[in-house]
């Protein structure tokens, strides 16, 4: 019954999809003048067509037949001009013809980007299914993804192409015209050909019946139509107006001509192979398939059963377990997995229409924004590490791979992101150089850092800034008030000393015990100092009492701070030590002061 519905479907199609258009035949009244000037002065209009494509059309004894040669002799009676036949041999050399202009249309095509550099394109007046021709043993064919066997289809048709987009694993091989792809399945020596209902139908039911079959049907509708001379774009405009008076009823008259009259029971089977068409050779085939296969076709079933429920476990265990998600070129979210609803504490309802901004967390580099569009505007892909901000305001991390989408016309309509949760990793990376107790980098990390800030500062031709702090007395704070004051003090400076740093390559580092160090570039020497001095104040201007401190009745602290140009860098140990002495120079006068070079 799968076939049944199919063909049947096919051919209700068929008789459903013609243009409804008013029913005024009145073309060269609604001509403007310039058209109709132009149509005087032509004389006649040169024609090109496809010379082997029935019942669609063919040239035969010099004369255009078939369902497209009704059409044109329709419109030549509406525009009452001669539409004269210039014959080729084969479908490559009518589109020669059309690109060297040696006619002015071409009677049915289909539209693609390649053709549309030398051809306008007026309404489509057809609109047909593909099927797929087998040999009769053969099973419906349901799923193309995975049928690597090779098809034939004619050279130079266009739904090639598309085809190809669609189902790249498809094994297509060129044949010069429908006869050879047929003649070449019956003897085996293709798989399968691939073309349009009433073509294929027309073909097995005069030569083929009983050995081959239509097998299945593609989602693709061929819109087959008129190609125009696009060097003369009046043509266009003046065959659109003539298409458009084509009544319900002659469309009608043409389908009933070539298709539907072949689809009409006779008892005369003699008859039926000659003139009813596809449906007589649709319950044909229906019932040899239920007498020679039935066994193969319901193993076939649970076969594919099998690999779709696999299919939607598959679909399942990916929407649970990857982050996914899909945007339009705005950026607005169109579709989410339940992955991704799950890192990020949104209900799908919540994400579908809103900009993925949702998720910003407002700590990443603008660098890294400005990189990521840059790529994906050039249709490139883009890999980086993002921080988003979860719906509780939790903060999570993902390396984060998006790509351009496309369409089957290669338009581009949005971007997905396929993402993988590594919060554990970073976390475990800042663990790595992070002071437990300040939570400012450790020494291990400053170690690892100050050369590459450097480095990146000679590029540039920057100065560096390095200063060295120690909160005054903190030994005696510690006996005085004991250590877990103490570490509360160690904790209040950090945060007061990092809060002041506000740039994204500006470091706070606990060097040991109460010695920190501040690390920032772009600094010249007194802008420097008086920075730092800024900082030295608000640390005593958070007023933490300290009794044993003989400058301040506050805790303070003592700075040193070298400046230097990068490009004057040369011993890291040095600078080091410099600095370290400039500290002891502060302590030596007095402390809470800041000496620099």
């Amino acid at each position: 019954m799968k076939y049944l519905f199919l063909y049947l479907t096919i051919i209700t199609f068929l008789f459903s999809k013609t243009i409804e258009i008013p029913q005024n035949n009145n073309v060269l009244n609604n001509l403007t003048f310039k058209e109709i000037e132009y149509l005087k002065n032509k004389k006649n209009i040169l024609m090109c067509v496809d010379p082997n494509w029935m019942p669609l059309e063919k040239i035969e004894n010099n004369k255009h037949i078939g369902m497209a040669a009704e059409y044109i002799k329709v419109i030549e009676k509406l525009l009452n001009i001669p539409i004269l036949l210039v014959k080729t041999k084969t479908w490559t050399e009518t589109l020669e013809f059309a690109k060297s202009r040696k006619c002015d249309i071409i009677s049915l095509l289909l539209l693609t980007e390649q053709r549309a550099k030398y051809l306008d394109f007026p309404t489509a007046y057809l609109n047909i299914p593909l099927v797929i021709v087998t040999k009769m043993q053969e099973v419906y064919i349901s799923e193309f993804s995975s049928l690597t066997k090779e098809i034939g289809i004619v050279k130079g048709y266009a739904f090639k192409e598309f085809l190809k987009k669609k189902h790249p694993n498809l094994n297509l091989v060129d044949v010069k015209n429908v006869q050879e792809g047929l003649q070449k399945v019956k003897e085996g020596k293709l798989f399968a050909f691939i073309d349009t209902v009433p073509t294929t139908g027309y073909y097995i039911q005069k030569k083929y019946f009983g050995e081959l079959k239509i097998s299945g049907n593609f989602d693709e509708i061929l819109q087959l139509g008129i190609g125009t001379r696009n060097d003369e774009p009046i043509l266009k405009d003046i065959f659109n107006k003539a298409i458009s008076k084509i009544s319900t009823e002659e469309h009608q008259s043409i389908l009933n001509k070539w298709v539907a009259v072949k689809y009409e029971a006779k008892v005369d089977y003699l008859l039926i192979f000659r003139w009813i068409g596809l449906i007589t050779l649709i319950f044909a085939s229906i019932l040899f398939i239920i007498m020679g296969v039935n066994k193969k076709l319901n193993k076939e079933i649970r076969k594919r059963l099998i690999i779709e429920k696999k299919l939607k476990d598959y679909v399942k265990l990916v929407d649970e377990n990857i982050i996914t998600s899909f945007t339009d070129l705005d950026g607005k979210i169109k579709a989410v997995s339940k992955a991704f609803c799950k890192v990020s504490k949104y209900s799908k309802r919540e994400l579908i229409g809103k900009s993925h901004s949702i998720i910003k967390s407002k700590d990443n580099n603008k660098k890294v924004y400005a990189q990521l569009w840059e790529s994906l505007n050039n249709n490139k892909k883009w890999e980086g590490e993002l921080k988003n901000k979860a719906k509780d305001g939790s903060i999570y991390w993902v390396r984060i791979l998006i790509s351009p989408t496309f369409d089957e016309n290669n338009k581009k309509i949005g971007y997905t992101s396929l993402q993988e949760n590594i919060t554990v990793k970073k976390r475990l990376e800042e663990l790595s150089v992070t002071d437990e107790l300040t939570q400012l980098y450790n020494k291990r990390f400053f170690n690892e850092l100050l050369p590459k800030v450097i480095n990146a500062a000679k590029r540039k031709d920057e100065y560096i800034t390095f200063a060295m702090f120690d909160i005054d007395y903190f030994k005696l704070y510690n006996d005085t008030y004991g250590h877990l004051k103490g570490d509360e003090v160690l904790k209040k400076v950090s945060l007061t000393v990092k809060n002041s740093l506000h740039r994204a390559d500006d470091y706070c580092f606990r060097l040991g015990g109460e010695e920190f160090g501040i690390l920032f570039k772009d600094g010249k020497e007194g802008k420097a100092k008086a920075f730092i001095e800024k900082i030295k104040s608000t640390i005593e201007n958070l007023k933490i009492e300290h009794k044993e401190n003989t400058t301040s009745p506050y805790v303070t602290a003592s700075f040193g701070v070298i400046t230097l140009k990068a490009s004057c860098i040369q011993d890291l140990e040095d600078l080091y030590k410099q600095t370290d002495k400039l500290l002891y120079e502060a302590k030596e006068k007095g402390r809470n002061k800041v000496c620099s070079n």
